[in-house]
């Protein structure tokens, strides 16, 4: 049976909904999850409609989807804030008495188009553009074997395929060569690295509202879940200045490790530029090795050597310009050689690359990321409930059971006979 949700029932009330809500409990719950998992509003009552038989207006289910995502925005706000008033000691200690065997923090930045309403007209936003940055983080338990030694000392072949890193660099770095591409994603290929750590329960946060608060709710949610008590800690991300800044200010007590992938894709850069596919294939083969086991002092020597060979940029060179690649890649290997010990990271059992965020932001683009979407106030709450659905553990179900014990009283009115 079709029901028409309407603005309001001048009869009864259900129980443990505020007094302008027409929807049950449970219903607030399901439009809630259409309006931040659909494509868009408009998807979000079409999927109402069939999978519900409720039928609800575009606009009340954005209006909706904000408000909930506003709480849920508070709810992680005053988590931050409660944990900056902590002591060290307590900062430390478990919540729970309870830590996974490896503690695992990643972060990275989406887009997503802003528009602002009050400067509507001025022409700033065109003049500027609207893509914004939106920073995403992942906290993910997860279960390895420490080892006595590396226990995969050779690069695995799915990072010396031509055909696989041609495709990688050209998504990465935008790089690319003569070689073909590959038929699959690098996604899709199979990685041969033995005893990568197993991926137990991954949690998400998202929001566009600044480096400094994402720094501190996404400390407050990694000490929430018991992993700055873990023994074996890393925080992986790619080799962003503002990633690392998070690191230092809030989690120098992970092992800080730079992203695999996209230090793969510099070293490819390096030894491909100007060069024939023969030539820079046999030297990318070797500076590869020495990425994968931790030698970076050769590895950068290597670099350099080839810089030197080429000269230094010029202010006419391109950014396609073989001098200027080498000197880029060089300087990006320096400032990241002491997060680059690979050999350490897989004996300790610890993760090298930053796959999970990268991939948990593609699901979240899928909500919020197009050329036809442009947000303003309802960015934010939509990013918190966005990054809620895709977490594994109970923080949203805990926000549903506490819900109607925070709502105002209600008021009973009792119809004429």
């Amino acid at each position: 049976m079709l029901v028409v949700a309407r603005l309001f029932f001048p009869q009864t009330q259900a129980i443990g909904v505020e007094p302008d809500c027409p929807f049950t409990a449970s219903m607030l719950k399901k439009l809630v999850y259409a309006g931040s998992q659909s494509a868009s509003f408009v998807q979000a009552t079409k999927d109402l409609l069939v999978l519900a038989e409720v039928q609800v207006s575009r606009e009340r289910v954005q209006r909706w989807t904000k408000r909930i995502g506003e709480e849920r925005v508070a709810e992680v706000e005053a988590a931050a804030t409660s944990y900056q008033r902590m002591s060290l000691p307590a900062r430390r200690s478990s919540p729970t008495d309870q830590s996974p065997q490896v503690a695992c923090v990643q972060m990275d930045g989406g887009r997503i188009q802003i528009r602002d309403r009050q400067q509507s007209g001025s022409g700033e936003d065109d003049a500027n553009g609207y893509w914004r940055e939106s920073l995403v983080g992942c906290c993910v338990s997860m279960h390895s074997q420490e080892h006595a030694e590396d226990p995969c000392p050779t690069i695995p072949k799915t990072f010396v395929d031509q055909a696989r890193m041609s495709k990688l660099g050209r998504e990465i770095k935008g790089f690319s060569t003569s070689l073909e591409v590959a038929e699959k994603s690098p996604e899709e290929l199979p990685d041969d690295a033995s005893d990568k750590p197993k991926v137990l329960v991954r949690s998400v946060l998202a929001t566009r509202q600044g480096l400094d608060l994402f720094g501190q709710r996404l400390v407050a949610a990694a000490h929430a879940r018991g992993f700055h008590a873990a023994r074996r800690k890393a925080f992986v991300a790619d080799g962003s200045a503002s990633n690392w800044s998070v690191h230092r200010k809030h989690f120098s007590h992970y092992t800080p490790v730079l992203d695999f992938t996209h230090a793969i894709c510099y070293v490819y850069a390096a030894a491909m530029a100007g060069r024939s596919t023969c030539e820079g294939w046999r030297d990318y083969q070797q500076w590869a090795q020495w990425l994968w086991e931790g030698s970076t002092g050769k590895l950068i020597e290597a670099a350099h050597r080839r810089s030197e060979e080429l000269g230094s940029p010029r202010e006419e060179d391109s950014d396609t310009s073989s001098r200027k690649i080498v000197a880029e890649a060089l300087g990006y290997l320096k400032n990241q050689r002491s997060r680059m010990k690979y050999a350490d990271y897989r004996r300790l059992g610890l993760p090298i690359t930053s796959s999970h965020v990268e991939s948990t932001i593609k699901q979240i683009n899928r909500r919020v990321k197009g050329s036809e979407k442009f947000w303003d106030q309802g960015a934010e709450p939509l990013l918190q409930l966005t990054a809620d659905h895709l977490s594994e553990t109970s923080d949203l179900d805990r926000f549903w059971t506490n819900r109607p014990s925070r709502l105002h009283p209600m008021r009973c009115y009792q119809t004429a006979a």
